[in-house]
């Protein structure tokens, strides 16, 4: 009967915590250290992908770690090493599609993408250190670094009411869309991302079963957003249209449970791709991806094909962010020249498609160089 004891008390826990406590999304993506402490009991457990995390939440994640979550109004969360997030509160009715949430970063920094909840009116809120958050429907992201808070929206806006009741409105239709709020209060608006966005995009090795993770440094900015960066500084509008496109794929629920339930190694190649060359017509196009949806890394990518210098190659290879690819180049060339470039995708028609571009030059003579788009599928 002693044995059993301990037993008897660990079910009734977990039964209370679950009954207790709201779901307020799920882990679809857990790298390192990703831990979730029960903000009632102060119960702790190791988050893993497809574990429930819960409305009484604090969120931590270690160093070289980082976790990604789909919330139960379809909104999405990325967290990075060395953060803290408390949930507050995340409540959202499924059937009347009206909820309210309220998150707050204690340490770190989070990408976020506001779902149903925001959409529907409710009120969204994430509090930092300097003031709160109100999302008008956005992706954005925060970061804290020594009592600073960094704020980059790369689509739609946000309106952060300071301590003072000052309000900073960055985004669509604002004059800026990033900023750096000083410990003391300060004030800094800028055209660009700050460079605290910089992300590390991970090679796998391939060969082991360890994570060996070898990151290079490539910034939000030029990797991720490049055109919405252009067209805020332009304001051309153009920005919209490649925005909508590409969060329309990102916000969709069904999407982010499909990639967390999907198992395996799948094996893209090119359906069809349109190619540039500075050197003029192109021959002999191949591309593949290797998506490996268990550990959520791209571990290898290949791009090939002639123009009348040479051939062009590039290997790359990233991480499943949110829904959509972080890639990154790790080798290029054009016959005999090291060349540079990156590549960009994203999933669509329920992940059977990878649709993306890519640009690579010379190195030594960025002149030469070659851009395309392309479609991938199993």
């Amino acid at each position: 009967m002693k044995h059993l004891l301990p037993v008897i008390t660990t079910l009734l826990c977990v039964s209370f915590y679950t009954q207790a406590s709201e779901p307020a999304g799920k882990t679809i993506l857990a790298r390192g250290s990703v831990l979730a402490v029960d903000g009632d009991s102060e119960l702790q457990r190791k988050l893993q992908r497809r574990d429930t995390i819960f409305g009484v939440d604090r969120i931590t994640t270690g160093e070289k770690s980082k976790a990604q979550f789909s919330m139960s109004d379809g909104g999405l969360i990325a967290l990075k090493e060395n953060s803290e997030l408390n949930i507050a509160n995340y409540e959202f009715d499924s059937n009347t599609q009206q909820g309210s949430a309220s998150i707050e970063l204690l340490k770190g920094g989070l990408r976020s993408i506001s779902g149903v909840i925001k959409k529907n009116g409710g009120s969204y809120n994430v509090k930092t250190p300097v003031g709160s958050i109100g999302i008008r429907g956005t992706h954005f992201e925060v970061q804290l670094v020594d009592g600073d808070v960094f704020l980059a929206v790369w689509d739609g806006a946000i309106d952060l009411t300071l301590k003072n009741n000052d309000v900073v409105s960055l985004g669509h239709n604002e004059a800026y869309s990033f900023a750096q709020i000083t410990a003391s209060g300060e004030v800094l608006t800028t055209t660009r991302a700050a460079n605290v966005f910089d992300q590390n995009i991970v090679a796998i090795d391939s060969k082991s079963d360890d994570d060996k993770e070898e990151s290079e440094q490539s910034s939000v900015a030029e990797v991720i957003e490049p055109e919405i960066i252009d067209i805020i500084e332009t304001d051309s509008g153009i920005a919209d249209v490649y925005s909508e496109q590409q969060f329309q794929t990102v916000s969709n629920a069904s999407l982010i449970d499909q990639i967390a339930q999907r198992q395996g190694v799948f094996n893209y190649q090119a359906s069809s791709f349109n190619v540039d060359s500075s050197a003029g017509a192109v021959s002999d196009f191949s591309m593949m991806m290797a998506v490996d949806f268990d550990n959520g890394t791209v571990p290898d990518g290949e791009i090939s094909f002639n123009d009348a210098n040479g051939n062009w190659y590039a290997a790359y290879s990233g991480l499943i962010n949110l829904s959509k690819l972080d890639l990154a180049v790790t080798f290029a060339s054009h016959a005999n020249n090291k060349a540079e470039g990156n590549v960009e995708a994203i999933f669509l028609n329920d992940l059977d498609t990878i649709s993306g571009s890519f640009n690579l030059n010379e190195i030594n003579n960025p002149d030469v160089n070659a851009t395309g788009s392309f479609k991938l599928e199993p």
